[in-house]
Formats: structure tokens, C-alpha cells, sequence
């Protein structure tokens, strides 16, 4: 491969490589679902699919990996917005170049039964934990994408949806029949920290995780 190669590994395939000689390269790490999520949402009514890509010569890939790279590395003036600004021009150009559309009409509306609640139940064993989308799809048998789509037509909303709002309900009864710490209740339910439990909690319950306790 040359320096200026570059490799599309989506997240449900698994990948490796050897060189023979020391080499130096750009890694570009995007978080499946949100990734899915920012694809979509360009657009509407279809279901989006990253292709992997090998030995493949891209140049603003690369430049938007270096300027990403700087600026994690020394962060500018608004450096929030010109980070967005990137991923959203990484998004468009995954999506224009190195995705697959399929229309949400064409494709099998719903998950069996029987596999839906297959994830149903991993889920709630498993909330504690960092669920992802290809650990759920796996479940299911089917891609990533494919699982999404067929989890929200099943299920009415997105998984990652579901898993936060089974986290918030987790908690409720844990705060109503428990006497954990708010922070080691948020802990145990899977949010990384009680700031992004609390935000979450908020946006679902209507109150805040202590004024929720004060009313119980």
C-alpha cells in the first residue's frame, strides 16, 4: 500500500492485517451508531450501509483525519463547531462515495418475534454493560443496518433509544426500592457518568433523578 491508501473497515467486519516493515498510519475510530444515525438522517426512508473499502486512494479522507488529528491534539478558537464541521464532511462524502441506500419499502418491515425478544432480554440482562449495535444485530442474525431498521419498524424507536429509556426505567425502580447513591445507581445501569445519567434522566422522566427521590 502507498501513504496515501486508505481502508473503510465498517463496523460488523471483521478485519486484519500484516506488514513487513515498520509503517506509520491514521486510524479514524467513529462510533457505529452514531455514525448510522448521522447517515440516515441525510436520507430520509432509506436504510444506509457503509461498504469496506481496501487500498483505497482518498485524499480528503486523509486531509480531514489530519485536521481532526490537530485539532484534538491543540484545540483553535470554536473548536467544537470546526470538529462538527468535519465529521459532517466525512459523513457526506462516506455517504456520496462508500455507502449503500436501500429503500426502508423494499425491506422486511419488523423482527420475527422470536428473535425480538431474543434482544429484548439480552438487553435487560445486560444494561450494565456497553451494548453496541453489531452485538445486538448478532442476536438477530442480521447486518447492523439491517437490525436497526427492523428494530425500530418492531419496536418504535431506535435501539440505542430503547437501551437509554430500559436504563431510565432500571433506575427508577432501583431509586424507589434501593438505598444506592444516585451516582452508584447511574453506574450500574450503564451511563458512563451521573452528569449523562441525569441529562438523560431529565429528558425522559420530566425531573431531575434527586427531585424525582424527594417525591417518592
Amino acid at each position: 500500500m502507498n501513504l496515501e491508501d486508505a481502508i473503510i473497515v465498517p463496523a460488523h467486519i471483521e478485519s486484519s492485517a500484516r506488514w513487513d516493515r515498520s509503517h506509520s498510519y491514521l486510524a479514524l475510530c467513529l462510533d457505529p451508531i452514531t455514525l448510522e444515525q448521522k447517515l440516515s438522517s441525510l436520507v430520509k426512508g432509506y436504510s444506509v450501509e457503509l461498504s469496506p473499502q481496501f487500498a483505497l486512494s482518498d485524499a480528503l479522507l486523509r486531509n480531514v483525519g489530519l485536521a481532526l488529528k490537530a485539532e484534538l491534539e491543540k484545540p483553535g478558537f470554536a473548536g467544537q463547531l470546526y470538529i462538527d464541521s468535519l465529521l459532517n464532511t466525512l459523513a457526506v462524502h462516506l455517504l456520496r462515495h462508500y455507502c449503500v441506500q436501500k429503500s426502508l419499502s423494499s425491506q422486511i418491515s419488523r423482527l420475527p418475534q422470536t428473535k425480538l425478544n431474543q434482544v429484548l432480554d439480552y438487553i435487560q440482562s445486560h444494561l450494565a454493560q456497553d451494548l453496541t449495535l453489531a452485538e445486538l444485530a448478532a442476536i438477530a442474525q442480521v447486518s447492523p443496518n439491517y437490525f436497526a431498521t427492523q428494530f425500530k419498524h418492531s419496536v418504535g424507536i431506535a435501539p440505542h433509544q430503547y437501551v437509554i429509556q430500559q436504563r431510565i426505567e432500571r433506575a427508577k425502580l432501583l431509586m424507589t426500592t434501593g438505598k444506592d447513591s444516585i451516582a452508584e445507581i447511574s453506574g450500574s445501569v450503564g451511563f458512563a457518568d451521573q452528569s449523562h445519567f441525569t441529562r438523560h434522566f431529565k429528558r425522559l422522566v420530566g425531573v431531575t433523578p434527586k427531585r424525582f427521590l424527594t417525591h417518592q
